[in-house]
């Protein structure tokens, strides 16, 4: 059962679009900071909220919501990690994750252990900023980031607020991987709008 404290932790970090501090949660939630620190960190253990690192701050959002729309059911989750475990076999990638426009991940498929999470919010800003460079040279929306690497590269999709990123090294196939996005985006919408 959930203390008070947790629960108006919860309750305020719903009202949030886009997360908040820990400092921001604590002055919204009516509490100190060293409760907000101790109870952020029991929510975190049970798996109900999480943090994404934005500079030197935590920015606390929950696990897997949907704000507009609610949470993705279980079996849509399934579905769409199926999807993506078909995109990584028949492309030769190393994993992908689907993020929607908050930045919040609606499912992943790594072959590592990376946070899905933390990966997906450092490209989705690097996406962000692209937008703004694309916005300013008449170009936008921007569809497509790929960042080449020695070992590998990264391809970031872009399609109505649904991004897929698709991380392969470098003896995968550049043209099958957009292929295989391409076709994989329209069968991760078809899933998500039924």
């Amino acid at each position: 059962m959930l203390s008070y404290y947790e629960r108006r932790i919860l309750e305020v970090l719903e009202e949030s679009r886009d997360g908040l501090t820990t400092i921001g949660i604590a002055e919204k939630a009516n509490i100190s900071k060293t409760t907000a620190l101790k109870y952020l960190a029991s929510l975190k253990s049970a798996g109900k909220i999480d943090y994404i690192e934005v500079g030197p701050a935590k920015l606390w959002r929950l696990v897997n919501s949907r704000r507009k729309g609610g949470r993705v059911s279980i079996s849509k989750e399934q579905k769409i990690k199926d999807v993506l475990r078909e995109l990584r076999e028949v492309s030769g990638l190393m994993g992908s994750v689907v993020m929607d426009s908050d930045g919040l991940v609606v499912s992943s498929d790594l072959s590592w252990s990376g946070d899905p999470e933390r990966i997906g919010s450092l490209i989705l800003r690097l996406l962000q900023m692209g937008n703004r460079s694309a916005e300013a040279v008449g170009i936008s929306p921007l569809r497509e980031v790929i960042l080449e690497g020695i070992k590998g590269r990264i391809i970031a999709y872009n399609e109505d607020d649904l991004f897929l990123l698709a991380f392969g090294d470098k003896s995968a196939a550049l043209g099958m991987i957009r292929i295989g996005i391409e076709e994989s985006v329209k069968k991760i919408k078809d899933i998500l709008h039924k």
